[in-house]
C-alpha cells in the first residue's frame, strides 16, 4: 500500500466519522458538551493510524516473520490502554456532565480499529 493511497482512505475514514459525529452531535443535544473532546479523539486516532501504518509498513517488509505479528499484538494492546487513559484523564479533568463521552469515543474507536485492521491486512500481504 502506498503513502497516496493510506492517506487518501485516512481522509475519507476521518471525513466519515466526522459526518457520523455530526449527526451523533446533532440528534443527541446531552453529548454536544462533547464536541472539543470528540475532535480531539478524532485527531488521536488519526495520529495512531498513521504512526501505525508506518510501522507496519516497515515490518511487513523486515526479515524478521514475527515482527509484523508483535507489532499488531502490541497495538492492540497499547490501543486498548490509551483508551481507557484517555477516557479515565477526560471525566477527571474535564469533570463532564453526562457519560455520552464514552458512547462518542467508543464510536470513534471502532470506526478506527476496523480502518486499521483493514490496511494491516493489506500491509500483511505484501
Amino acid at each position: 500500500m502506498t503513502n497516496k493511497a493510506f492517506f487518501s482512505r485516512l481522509a475519507g475514514v476521518t471525513a466519515g466519522t466526522a459526518v457520523l459525529l455530526l449527526l451523533f452531535l446533532l440528534v443527541l443535544p446531552e453529548a454536544k458538551t462533547h464536541k472539543t473532546f470528540a475532535l480531539a479523539s478524532v485527531l488521536l486516532f488519526v495520529l495512531v493510524s498513521t504512526g501505525l501504518f508506518y510501522a507496519g509498513r516497515s515490518t511487513a517488509s523486515s526479515a524478521s516473520k514475527v515482527a509484523f505479528t508483535n507489532l499488531v499484538s502490541a497495538s492492540v494492546f497499547g490501543k486498548l490502554v490509551l483508551a481507557i487513559a484517555v477516557l479515565f484523564v477526560y471525566q477527571q479533568s474535564a469533570q463532564p456532565p453526562n457519560q455520552w463521552f464514552v458512547g462518542i469515543f467508543l464510536l470513534i474507536y471502532v470506526v478506527f480499529t476496523v480502518f486499521e485492521v483493514w490496511f494491516m491486512t493489506k500491509l500483511a500481504k505484501t
